[in-house]
């Protein structure tokens, strides 16, 4: 009786270790689901935690099923902590091997060449998979604009340093290749300069051109006249103007009005791709000192009043 009761238990014992390692949801059983799910395994989560949270998700079918893959996965309390994504069609076997061994999800985010330093630290702080304060933000213009890749429980700090090292690099090796003739003397009047540029004009084929520009006027003591240094005097990078500048704009006592202060203004105006910044440091050599839109998304430039006036005038026909 006894014996036929044990021989009971363990045949029982077999058919459930087998049902839960290859029946319905079992460790071994192919699953399918409506689509890939991202899960987040935070720092010091235990065994229960993760099987309570990838039950939540519909991922396992029970927890001691999970349980049970840990253990013939042989990684037991081996988990990582990070964002995971789990294919549709992954058993539990394949879900234990991910968690403890697989790669985490790296995300990507870019940051537009002329954006500013405020809108950068807006952008960052809205991205809810980074942690952490903001300690340190840098000067205007010291963040280099790219696309930039990052993982779940990195810090919003990590990424502005990121940033900040990366602009410093770039105009370093911009500032070292400079022309000998430059009318600016360190490498934040170049970066100054790139800002405006970079604000100018979104064509590559331009920068240099308008560079060349700005670079013939301070050396003939002209005022710089841009407009881009109008309107951050006004906002500061912190806002968009919202509206077109109006003569009165123009008269601003700003530190940034380039159509009342003589030469560069004193720092940046926004952040500048690279190739603004080595526009800067390598302008093109013409006669041209002035430019204004052709309508069609360039520039018309000319070396005369008379010549830049008619071009203004066509300007306006055009735009209406």
């Amino acid at each position: 009786m006894i014996k036929k009761l044990f021989l009971s238990l363990i045949v029982g014992l077999v058919l459930i270790v087998s049902w839960m390692l290859y029946g319905p949801g079992g460790v071994y059983a192919p699953v399918t689901r409506a689509e890939d799910q991202a899960v987040i395994i935070e720092k010091g989560m235990t065994m229960v935690e993760v099987a309570e949270l990838l039950l939540q998700k519909k991922l396992i079918s029970n927890k001691y099923v999970f349980f049970l893959a840990s253990l013939v996965s042989k990684q037991w309390g081996k988990l990582k902590a990070g964002e995971f994504l789990i294919p549709n069609h992954a058993r539990p076997t394949e879900i234990v091997r991910i968690l403890c061994c697989g790669r985490v999800i790296v995300h990507k985010v870019t940051f537009p060449e002329g954006i500013t330093v405020a809108e950068i630290i807006e952008q960052i702080e809205n991205l809810p998979l980074l942690k952490g304060e903001i300690e340190h933000i840098p000067a205007e213009g010291f963040m280099l604009p790219d696309t930039y890749t990052y993982v779940y429980g990195d810090t919003r700090q990590s990424l502005i340093n990121r940033m900040e090292a990366s602009m410093i690099l770039v105009l370093a090796e911009a500032w070292a290749k400079r022309k000998g003739d430059l009318p600016y003397r360190t490498s934040l009047e170049a970066l100054t300069l790139a800002s405006i540029v970079e604000k100018e004009t979104g064509r590559r084929d331009e920068r240099r051109r308008i560079a060349g520009v700005f670079v013939n006027r301070l050396n003939k003591g002209m005022k710089l006249q841009a407009d881009p240094t109008v309107i951050y005097g006004i906002t500061l990078g912190k806002t968009k103007l919202g509206r077109k500048i109006t003569k009165q704009d123009l008269k601003s006592e700003t530190i940034y009005n380039t159509y009342v202060i003589n030469g560069l203004p004193p720092r940046p105006i926004c952040c500048p791709g690279k190739a603004s910044i080595f526009a800067a440091v390598e302008p093109l050599s013409t006669q041209d000192l002035f430019f204004v839109a052709n309508g069609v998304g360039g520039h018309n430039f000319s070396a005369h009043l008379g010549q830049h006036n008619a071009f203004v005038d066509q300007y306006r026909k055009t735009s209406g």
